[in-house]
């Protein structure tokens, strides 16, 4: 039996870690599977191309909002030419609201897929397969999952981000987000995990990125996880970890303090300060706390700061936006992330449609494009803010700039100024960029500050 999982990454440097851990947990038709992963600029009719010359009996895809429509145009072709071969799709973006994709598939496997895939290739191979085309199991018993990080191979290291995660699920319960739709949160074996991470270690891993949906969730895990880093740290050895800022106690915000500066890489997602959109998402934030806390972590330890804000909330307004923006901003995170509010398949934030009047795309990445409070153009103002404090700040090759560029207001006019003038929001060099700057600052009786 010839099996392939498949998927499209965002871009090179990405890895799927969803399909090592398909493969590891295949058991006995592990030695059957082989990974292939492609980027956004692969063409599509190569990628299909090279499933059909392997002549596979199952073809497996990690579906998600970057990926969807050019894996359901890959899955056309190669059901035109391989009629017999079993195509199966999974991921976050088939797993809810997903009768539309059932033409395209012969199954989909919904929410984790671990024990499906096992279960699927076994009926498969015992000529059993299941009647329902949806493939829904309860979640996985994480004592009996197979760690996949032995199936990064020596390229993914050295080029690539390595994915690990110490626990799954998250217990909170944003609307806009898909993990409020599963509940609790589950760990793996601890020191488990640290034997694998060790074992990373010792191959030359030096940047790891946790999906795990909050950092701090329990103390004692945390301090394990950094103390075990610490007795083996290299050079150039980052931990990128999701926080939820408010939630950070003067005992790890010690920790933190005492962790090797640049070797801590936190994503801190705020989201709003505004409490009418906090309630109407089923958030609870205290905005004081998450300000004292990233201006502590900011100002008196080594660790960086990503800082994340949606705009296009319910009851958020342009005003409310601007006001969060500010707050956030100044306390000077080394990113700011301004995000567009996504409706995601299946996530709770659907129930505010008839009331807010929320009009999102119906094309991937399902961004609202205005609400009652929010109108188009406001929201394309915030998009192309967005994009060039992207260029300006985040990129962090203008140092100085949030004297000449204060708050949101001035952030906006720069952004107004841009687009008006040169009416462009990609493919702008570096020295231009430098040019359009020093132009505005003229035309504005602005002295630079860098």
């Amino acid at each position: 039996m010839k099996i392939i999982l498949a998927t499209i990454n965002a871009r090179y440097s990405h890895t799927s870690f969803g399909l090592r851990y398909l493969k590891a947990n295949l058991r006995e038709y592990e030695k059957d599977a082989e990974i292939l992963e492609y980027s956004k600029d692969a063409a599509l009719t190569d990628i299909a191309e090279e499933i059909i010359g392997k002549k596979p009996d199952i073809v497996g895809f990690g579906c998600y909002i970057w990926n969807i429509e050019d894996i359901l145009k890959v899955c056309e072709i190669i059901k035109n030419i391989l009629p017999n071969t079993l195509l199966v799709l999974g991921g976050p973006e088939v797993s809810y609201e997903n009768e539309a994709f059932l033409p395209c598939c012969d199954y989909l496997i919904e929410g984790e897929g671990e024990l499906a895939w096992y279960h699927l290739a076994k009926s498969y191979a015992a000529g059993t397969l299941p009647a329902n085309k949806i493939i829904n199991e309860p979640v996985c018993d994480l004592t009996q999952i197979k760690m996949p990080y032995y199936l990064y191979s020596n390229e993914d290291i050295q080029n690539r981000l390595i994915y690990v995660e110490a626990t799954r699920g998250c217990p909170f319960t944003c609307e806009f987000c898909l993990s409020s739709v599963s509940k609790g949160v589950r760990e793996f074996d601890l020191d488990l995990f640290l034997t694998e991470m060790k074992t990373l270690v010792g191959r030359g891993v030096r940047q790891f990125k946790f999906v795990d949906r909050t950092f701090n969730l329990k103390l004692a895990n945390i301090k394990k996880i950094l103390h075990f880093f610490k007795a083996d740290w290299h050079d150039g050895m980052v931990l990128h970890f999701e926080i939820f800022p408010d939630r950070l106690s003067a005992e790890m915000l010690e920790e933190i303090k005492n962790f090797p500066n640049g070797g801590l890489h936190l994503e801190a997602g705020v989201q709003s300060f505004y409490p009418p959109s906090l309630t109407a998402i089923s958030r609870r934030q205290d905005e004081q706390k998450t300000l004292e806390n990233l201006r502590f972590i900011i100002e008196r330890t080594g660790a960086e700061i990503h800082a994340d804000l949606v705009a296009g909330l319910p009851h958020s307004t342009y005003r409310t936006f601007e006001e969060d923006f500010n707050k956030l901003y100044a306390v000077r995170p080394h990113e700011l992330q301004i995000g567009i509010l996504k409706k995601l398949r299946g996530a709770p934030i659907k129930r505010h449609d008839e009331e807010f009047r929320m009009i999102y795309s119906k094309h991937p990445p399902y961004e609202i494009m205005q609400n009652k409070d929010m109108s188009y153009d406001e929201l394309q103002s915030i998009k192309r803010t967005a994009r060039f404090f992207d260029l300006y700040y985040n990129s962090r090759r203008f140092p100085g700039i949030e004297k000449v560029l204060p708050d949101f207001q001035a952030w906006t006019d720069f952004s107004r100024y841009i687009w008006q003038n040169y009416r462009q929001t990609h493919k702008i060099s570096l020295r231009r960029q430098q040019e359009i700057l020093k132009e505005y600052c003229h035309a504005r009786n602005i002295t630079p500050a860098f």
